[in-house]
């Protein structure tokens, strides 16, 4: 197992950080590297981010817009890039599940409880995502995600988790995470930073599969023939 763990700070509601979550966990399998999961609430993250020197009051509103808030033509265009990477990955996407937006905190405690239990945090993450990106489930459903983690035969009952992600320790963490995640220049999910260099956005698991291997830095090196990013 490597020293320098994968930094993983994600939305649990990212269409993008479901289309990675699955080869990030093959990756850290492969090359024997822990990925340390902070869940961050993206709307505060924003928020928090210092607008450039200058910037008009459009500029600003335009680079924190929640994708709800779009124009039309860009959701569309967003729509289409989710098809694009589900059909490129062979891997299924509802484009618009009607569960896409809504609390954050039961499904990132629930991540968050079973990393600090040393579960299998990474199927934890992955099934959340699944949930809501595949099957356009409500998981800030207390009762559905919990009969989500039994299916999983974690060793520890479902509702307990549940209880433990919604305890005021463990959002406690979750809003420590946010903060964290801004503090080390996190903009968007999922955000993955090795050895104190981020690589944004699942199209860049490539590059930190390079970055890891020490074949060639994330900066200015080409991600590996036939990856798919």
């Amino acid at each position: 197992m490597r020293s320098e763990p994968i930094e993983y700070f994600y939305s649990v509601r990212s269409s993008f950080t479901y289309l990675g979550a699955a080869r990030l966990n093959a990756l850290a399998n492969e090359l024997g590297v822990t990925v340390v999961h902070y869940p961050v609430d993206l709307g505060k993250l924003v928020e928090r981010l210092e607008p450039i020197e200058g910037a008009n009051t459009a500029d600003r509103a335009y680079a924190g817009a929640r994708v709800r808030e779009r124009c039309p033509v860009r959701e569309r265009y967003a729509q289409l890039e989710y098809r694009r990477w589900s059909r490129y990955l062979g891997i299924p996407i509802n484009v618009d599940p009607k569960h896409h937006y809504g609390p954050r905190e039961l499904p990132s405690g629930v991540v968050i409880a079973a990393q600090r239990r040393g579960l299998d945090v990474g199927t934890v993450s992955h099934a959340v995502l699944q949930a809501l990106w595949r099957d356009d489930l409500d998981i800030a459903d207390e009762k559905l995600v919990a009969g989500l983690l039994d299916e999983l035969r974690l060793g520890v009952p479902g509702a307990a988790l549940c209880a433990e992600a919604v305890s005021s320790s463990v959002q406690e963490e979750f809003a420590a995470n946010t903060a964290l995640a801004a503090a080390k220049g996190v903009f968007g999910s999922p955000t993955y930073i090795y050895r104190g260099e981020p690589f944004f956005g699942q199209d860049h698991l490539g590059f930190l599969r390079r970055a890891i291997r020490g074949d060639g830095a994330g900066t200015g090196s080409g991600p590996d023939p036939g990856d798919a990013e």
